[in-house]
This record gives structure tokens, C-alpha cells and sequence, in this order.
């Protein structure tokens, strides 16, 4: 990604935007100019502008260590930008992944190195091993931030339109519009089947893995299957291109807009459950 003196792909280049460099969000415009359907362009520290969609919004907020986690386990959610996940509790250890604001872990136990440091560790649940990473990035998500939306709105009676070449998605409660959003969709390459679905499965976090499709993707957020061969709905912390066809299949969401789906939708899923299911989902029309 580059710099430019305006938010504008033909003004002037200012440099290069580094991997994981760290500025200032200071303003956001809508580009007359720019041939894309995400025209969104930020400014950055006040003086130059990039388009938005390898800009991932951040806050850097450190957590206070809890120590009490439950035989089962429990969600965390990393806050901070970015953070190094090690497989043993040393920061001079192999790093195995760079874990990034916004993506979500189950959180298995706890523990001090040497320096009485604390540390949680994260199950990978694609090999079911796991990471140790500082406790001071991850926020350990309470029970009552995981309550259903609207459980009083009979399960059939919630659905969700996929406008695939609108790149939106709106959810109704009977014929009323209670949420709108747009999507990123599967690529020409890897379309989003239409049909209609329902949200069948759930998990708050999940690593996904394709190696033919080229991604690995640790702490994948707020995931809603809808179709048995894997689609779902989920937050996407790599890129923010909302409006433009990126996935292989699935619908990406801001991690935000992804937490809501996953609420609203059913099956509810218990706090304490990492997955679960059952035949009551959420409607799902895709189109």
C-alpha cells in the first residue's frame, strides 16, 4: 500500500506503507476518483491518505491478568494491534503466529514465566496444540457480553439476504430491516453458492486453514456456518475492503458486524461452549 498527498489513486505517491506500521486514523473521505466500489480513503497522522482497505482500525488497550479460568475453558479477544503468540511461555521462543486485534482464541490456562510475567495459553484448534501469549493482550470476553439479540423473536421468524452483487447483507425480523451491512463475498474464483441456507453451526473463534488456497488464519472471529461444506459468515481482522469480492466462499465481515450476526442468529451458543449446533438456524438467502 502507499501514501498519497490526497485521497486520490492519482496524486502524488508519498512512500511506501509498511507491514504492520502503526498510525494515527485522523479522518475519513470518500474518494471521487477512485474506480473501486470501496472508495473509502483514510487520512493518516493528519498530513497524507491511503485507501482504507489494508487499514485495519485498532486501539491498543492492555488488560489487567484474570486468573480464573474455567476447567473448560473461555473466549479471549486480542486488544492491542498486534501480538507475537509463542508455542512455549518465552518470548525468546519460536514464534509461531502474529495475532491481531479483533481475532478471538479460546483461552485454556494460565500461567507465570520466570520474571512472574502472566501469560495465557490459546488452544489452536486446527491442530489442537496450542499458543502462549502475554495476558496484557487478551481480554478475557464476559458471559453477559455473549447473550443472544432479540431471543425473544421466534427462530424462524429471523432470516438474512445476501446480496451478492450488491456486496450487502440485511437482516430482518419478519418483514422489519433490524441490521444492514456490507460484505466481501467469495472471489470470481472462489464464488459464494446461492441458495437458501440456515445458520446450522457455530463457533466464537476457529483457525482456518486452506493450503491450496493459500491462507492460514489463526483466531478467525465470530463464525456462523451456513452451509454444511464450511460457509459462514465471520470477522476478517486482514483486510478492510467491505464492498469488494475477497474470500474463498465465506462472507467477510467486520469483526464487529460479525459478533452481531453470531449473536442474533440461531442457534444460540452458550458462554461456556466452543461449539454447538442444532436445527433451529437463522434463514439465510443468498442471491
Amino acid at each position: 500500500e502507499k501514501l498519497f498527498k490526497s485521497p486520490d489513486p492519482q496524486s502524488q505517491e508519498i512512500r511506501d506503507l509498511s507491514m504492520d506500521s502503526l498510525w494515527r486514523i485522523t479522518g475519513a473521505s470518500i474518494s471521487a476518483n477512485d474506480p473501486s466500489p470501496n472508495k473509502i480513503w483514510y487520512e493518516l497522522d493528519g498530513r497524507w491518505f491511503t485507501h482504507s482497505k489494508h487499514v485495519q482500525p485498532v486501539y491498543r488497550k492492555e488488560n489487567k491478568f484474570v486468573p480464573n479460568i474455567p476447567d473448560d475453558g473461555c473466549l479471549g479477544e486480542i486488544t492491542v494491534p498486534f501480538v507475537d503468540a509463542h508455542r512455549l511461555m518465552d518470548e525468546n521462543s519460536l514464534i509461531a503466529y502474529r495475532f491481531y486485534y479483533g481475532s478471538t482464541y479460546w483461552v485454556i490456562n494460565w500461567d507465570k514465566d520466570d520474571a512472574g510475567k502472566p501469560w495465557y495459553q490459546l488452544m489452536d484448534d486446527h491442530n489442537y496444540s496450542s499458543f502462549w501469549v502475554p495476558a496484557v493482550a487478551v481480554r478475557l470476553v464476559p458471559d453477559s457480553e455473549l447473550l443472544p439479540i432479540s431471543p425473544e423473536v421466534p427462530w424462524d421468524e429471523k432470516s438474512i439476504d445476501v446480496d451478492l452483487g450488491a456486496q450487502t447483507m440485511t437482516a430482518y425480523e419478519g418483514d422489519k430491516v433490524v441490521f444492514m451491512s456490507r460484505i466481501s463475498s467469495g472471489s470470481w474464483a472462489h464464488p459464494t453458492p446461492r441458495g437458501i441456507y440456515h445458520t446450522i453451526r457455530k463457533r466464537p473463534c476457529r483457525h482456518m486453514v486452506n493450503i491450496e488456497g493459500g491462507y492460514n488464519l489463526p483466531g478467525v472471529p465470530w463464525v456462523s456456518y451456513f452451509t454444511s461444506s464450511g460457509i459462514a459468515f465471520h470477522g476478517a481482522y486482514w483486510h478492510n475492503d467491505y464492498g469488494v469480492r475477497h474470500s474463498h466462499g465465506c462472507i467477510n465481515l467486520p469483526p464487529p458486524t460479525a459478533k452481531w450476526v453470531y449473536l442474533w442468529t440461531t442457534p444460540a451458543v452458550p458462554a461456556e461452549k466452543y461449539f454447538h449446533q442444532d436445527n433451529k438456524g437463522t434463514r439465510v438467502f443468498v442471491h
